[in-house]
């Protein structure tokens, strides 16, 4: 799939609506660009945060277990 975008005389690159919506891009974000010869990649950078929910898990916590978790975790990791 190809898209036409306008890179502005200052830089900035437009991308379509389109585009965004397919990467979840919502706002602001920082991106990846890389050149392979005469080809010019652009791809979404993903950090640690962004990756919340993205991978599928059969397991279940409460609320409260999730909490004994972080404090457990907040507790025993500064020891290492």
């Amino acid at each position: 799939m190809q898209h036409v975008v306008s890179i502005t005389g200052q830089g900035q690159m437009t991308v379509p609506k389109l585009v965004l919506k397919q990467f979840n891009i919502n706002g602001a974000t920082k991106a990846i660009l890389e050149r392979k010869g005469d080809i010019l990649t652009v791809r979404p950078k993903r950090d640690f945060w962004q990756l919340a929910g993205s991978l599928k898990t059969s397991i279940s916590l409460s609320n409260q277990q999730l909490k004994e978790a972080r404090n457990s975790f907040a507790v025993k990791w500064p020891q290492k």
